[in-house]
């Protein structure tokens, strides 16, 4: 028979060409479809149609990991998911060790708008959301306590959280000094975050009048910004959050799925935006954190995480920043893809770059080295390979403003903090090739031996065809 009949045979199994098997063994189970054209001219005289194989390889290949975003007891109770007390335990001793080192008697962290606002307040309590949060009373010692606007809160809360056990609610500006007098803290010093040059909210995020009327209550207590406490607390991540964080990259990447499945040349941004957003929210039960597409070449945040009429052009790369959000927290996820056919070898090249520049950050990132020096071998790693590097490369992973975020350039800041195990956060390779546009990124955990990746799929360059 003929070699080029040869590989045209059907598979007694698949019904595939002999090149698409060997194709499809290409991808494992956990793998995304990435850079791959089917036509005419890739399976010469296929036995089923370009249609029926491509479709196939796509279902092969964009598996991923199914989140359920809720938790099951053992008489198979469904509810919202809870932290164990030991994650409580891990992390109130950390917060409490800092809070000594400061002289604290208490520390308090304020209810806040949606979103990373609330990340001090919901790391203490869990408890927050587009409902809003809590007013958090943390003792150096001994029961902490939640303050909640109203009684419909408290019993959704209390159905489904392990901790805290003392949740109240009511009036934030009455509660909150009541109960720092019912603890003896009338003439203590009390730590507060919010107040002042939180990280990313240098104004702070406490209405002026709530802030009045509690300091009114108790003019003989000292307060004192105490931002520093819960942003250095929460850098570290315990084995149960780096679980979340994964649950966030599993449902970020079956949004990356998505996109890649039906990514079109003239699809309009928005109507991408819709079926990610699905995703993410059917995964999550949860609003996005973010996600912002960027088509056309244009940078990843350029919609704002806002759905755009924008019609996405052929030959045109689409950037994203792919945030889904569980238990509070987020984490990012990013895989520039070629809309269309044009363009396709400059595409591939940069996109290579960013790849080879995220191996190498991944390879590189060890406990005892620095944010300034990761910061310094991308920069390098880039233009060794013909690129600019910029951009945020470590991103948030965690409740929200999680330190370090920060990217090369004169204003970069946190350089000296030095990566230790259970630093966890999304590496964000974002590189300009000769004028095309790459974007590779998701987040990464941090061990005694060094990094791992938290994705599962293939990092190569994919073009839509």
């Amino acid at each position: 028979m003929p070699e080029r009949d040869r590989a045209t045979t059907k598979s007694a199994k698949s019904g595939f060409t002999a090149e698409a098997r060997s194709t499809q063994r290409f991808f494992n189970s956990n793998s995304f479809l990435c850079d791959l054209r089917v036509s005419a001219v890739n399976y010469p005289k296929p036995s089923c149609s370009t249609r029926q194989i491509k479709h196939s390889l796509l279902r092969c290949a964009m598996s991923y990991n199914p989140v359920d975003p809720f938790q099951t007891d053992a008489p198979g109770k469904r509810s919202l998911p809870s932290f164990s007390l030991a994650e409580r335990d891990r992390r109130y001793e950390h917060v409490r060790r800092l809070m000594r080192e400061r002289n604290l008697d208490c520390l308090l962290a304020p209810a806040a708008d949606v979103g990373e606002p609330q990340a001090n307040s919901r790391y203490l309590c869990q408890m927050g959301g587009v409902q809003g949060g809590a007013w958090v009373v943390f003792p150096a010692s001994g029961e902490v306590t939640a303050i909640l606007s109203s009684e419909r809160e408290r019993r959704m809360w209390v159905a489904n959280l392990k901790w805290p056990s003392d949740i109240r609610w009511g009036d934030f500006s009455k509660l909150v000094p009541e109960r720092l007098l019912e603890l003896g803290f009338g003439k203590s010093r009390i730590g507060v975050t919010g107040l002042l040059d939180q990280y990313r909210m240098s104004e702070g995020t406490i209405p002026f009048e709530t802030w009045r009327r509690i300091s009114t209550a108790l003019p003989e207590a000292t307060f004192a910004p105490a931002n520093d406490v819960l942003e250095f607390s929460r850098i570290v991540k315990g084995p149960e959050e780096i679980a979340v964080i994964q649950r966030i990259t599993d449902a970020n990447e079956a949004a990356i799925a998505k996109m890649m499945e039906i990514a079109r040349p003239r699809m309009e941004e928005g109507e991408l935006w819709i079926e990610m957003a699905k995703v993410l929210i059917t995964h999550t039960a949860d609003y996005p954190a973010r996600l912002s597409l960027g088509s056309n070449n244009k940078t990843a945040n350029a919609s704002n995480s806002m759905g755009l009429a924008i019609a996405m052009q052929d030959g045109g790369v689409l950037c994203q920043e792919i945030d889904a959000r569980l238990q509070g927290y987020r984490a990012q996820c990013n895989h520039s893809i070629l809309i269309g056919s044009k363009n396709a070898d400059s595409y591939r090249q940069a996109t290579n770059v960013a790849i080879e520049c995220f191996h190498g950050i991944l390879n590189w990132v060890k406990p005892g080295n620095t944010i300034g020096g990761l910061i310094d071998e991308f920069v390098r790693l880039a233009e060794s390979r013909g690129a600019k590097g910029g951009g945020v490369l470590v991103h948030t992973n965690g409740l929200g403003a999680d330190r370090p975020r920060v990217g090369p350039g004169p204003a970069a800041h946190d350089r000296d903090i030095v990566i230790e195990p259970g630093f966890t956060f999304t590496v964000k390779t974002q590189i300009d090739f000769k004028g095309t546009p790459a974007l590779v990124g998701e987040p990464i955990t941090v061990a005694e031996s060094g990094a791992r990746r938290l994705g599962h799929r293939n990092l190569v360059p994919f073009v839509t065809g």
